[in-house]
């Protein structure tokens, strides 16, 4: 299993997105914004879909080349999926984390980012830090 090391940028990038289940306004705009950003950067493809486990799957597998979110459920959503991505030669960041990016598992909604090396990076230049918080 490999991940998709033949998208090096945005322009052709493949990227799966959820968005989640929280509706208060800030983060709705937040949201929003963030995936006009990447559209208007030129992103190839965007896929929405609402399991992290499955979207990790994918990257991992190279049928993605990134996945985003910010809000996920708890650990129990990623951990499967982020091995997998590591193993496949990618990257799982948490996307509010300027330094020791790496994802680290906790209680509570996180942020992830995953793919190829230069794709995260790329991804993350473009979106921005994202800044809503959760209710824990």
């Amino acid at each position: 299993v490999y991940i998709d090391n033949m998208a090096t940028s945005i322009k052709d990038c493949l990227l799966v997105n959820n968005i989640g289940h929280d509706r208060n306004e800030e983060f709705v705009v937040e949201s929003t914004e963030r995936v006009c950003k990447w559209l208007k950067a030129g992103l190839r493809g965007y896929r929405a879909s609402g399991s992290a486990a499955q979207n990790l799957a994918h990257v991992a597998s190279g049928q993605v080349s990134c996945y985003y979110e910010h809000g996920y459920g708890g650990p129990w959503d990623v951990c499967a999926g982020m091995v997998l991505v590591r193993e496949a030669g990618g990257v799982v960041w948490d996307a509010r984390e300027e330094k020791n990016r790496d994802l680290q598992m906790h209680f509570g909604k996180g942020s992830v980012v995953a793919g190829s090396l230069t794709v995260v990076e790329d991804v993350l230049r473009i979106a921005g830090k994202p800044t809503c918080t959760f209710k824990e």
